[in-house]
């Protein structure tokens, strides 16, 4: 396992790809958006297919979940006949096809197809290139592809990456520990900390009570975790019990000598995420707009959800909750 410099978390395994074309490289990984993104996404079901693209997208430097999200977003309009053979030059491009999957990779990388190079431009700008509705099948946030989760049963999650200030980003205010039924007790000590919330909660996640706090308080423990330089690993986001606000002017006092309260950092957050927000209004955003607003792809709302019982409505709960 490998760790970053003076970590004591070692969270990325390394690895020797055995087989196939690379076989004898080395690298680490794969983290869990790489196996979504070259795994689940495309139903590529090879560990061999997982590992090389993960090898891949690290020696051209590219981000793993864009690059697997779009690859994968291809697929499905090839199988929907927006794309055809000619577009792709022969290349068979269906889900579960490992091979069309690697080759993405290169042409996208290198530019060296029509369809790579549309695609190397990003979401948006090709489903304007490819037409024919392509656009409507792009899960996306302000033109940022959204990673492998379903967020139609997880109101909060959805909050999330809808309201996230650079596109469909987990890890802006994702409440991942929505997910763990934790009792309300347990919640309400952690969601009144360091700023007192009298408020809802609700320990089961397909609820919308009490999520818009939830998120607004994850958004501004992980604008904390930023300023500060440490990892989320190391933070609320994964455990009830790791360190958040009560814990940070330690850190920082141990290591600089400055003093500071759980409320100074909060407020400081909560600074940095406004003017993020700021940029983005200036920049144009508004609540619906589908390329660059704070609102979900229509398939959210019109595509049934097999696990949840009843539909889920982000952008109801957004406009019900519009000063988070």
């Amino acid at each position: 396992m490998a760790g970053c410099f003076g970590c004591q978390v070692h969270c990325r395994a390394k690895y020797k790809i055995q087989t196939g074309p690379l076989a004898g490289k080395y690298d680490e990984g794969p983290e869990y958006t790489s196996l979504g993104a070259f795994g689940s996404e495309p139903d590529c079901r090879k560990a061999e297919t997982v590992l090389s693209a993960n090898h891949l997208v690290d020696q051209y430097g590219v981000d793993n979940l864009e690059i697997g999200s779009i690859i994968s977003w291809a697929m499905e309009l090839y199988e929907l006949g927006i794309l055809t053979n000619k577009e792709t030059e022969g290349l068979e491009l269906k889900f579960g096809n490992d091979k069309a999957l690697i080759q993405m990779i290169h042409e996208i990388c290198n530019r060296s197809s029509w369809l790579g190079n549309v695609l190397a431009d990003g979401g948006i700008p090709a489903s304007e290139k490819i037409g024919k509705n392509a656009f409507d099948y792009l899960i996306q946030v302000k033109g940022m592809n959204n990673l492998h989760s379903d967020e139609r049963a997880t109101p909060a999650l959805a909050l999330n990456i809808a309201t996230a200030s650079r596109g469909s980003d987990h890890l802006r205010s994702r409440p991942a520990i929505d997910l763990y039924h934790l009792p309300e007790k347990v919640l309400r000590k952690i969601y009144s900390s360091p700023i007192p919330y009298d408020g809802p909660l609700s320990s089961e996640h397909t609820e919308y009570v009490g999520k818009p706090w939830q998120v607004f308080w994850q958004e501004n423990c992980y604008m904390a975790v930023d300023c500060l330089g440490i990892c989320k690993y190391h933070t609320l986001f994964l455990g009830a019990t790791l360190p958040n606000f009560e814990d940070w002017p330690a850190v920082i006092y141990y290591n600089t000598g400055l003093e500071f309260t759980a409320e100074d950092l909060w407020y400081a957050a909560e600074r940095c995420n406004n003017m993020e927000r700021l940029f983005n209004l200036r920049e144009g955003l508004t609540r619906n707009d589908p390329y660059k607003g704070d609102t979900l792809n229509h398939r959210y709302f019109d595509e049934p959800c097999r696990r949840a019982p009843r539909m889920l409505s982000a952008a109801a709960l957004i406009g019900r909750n519009s000063a988070t």
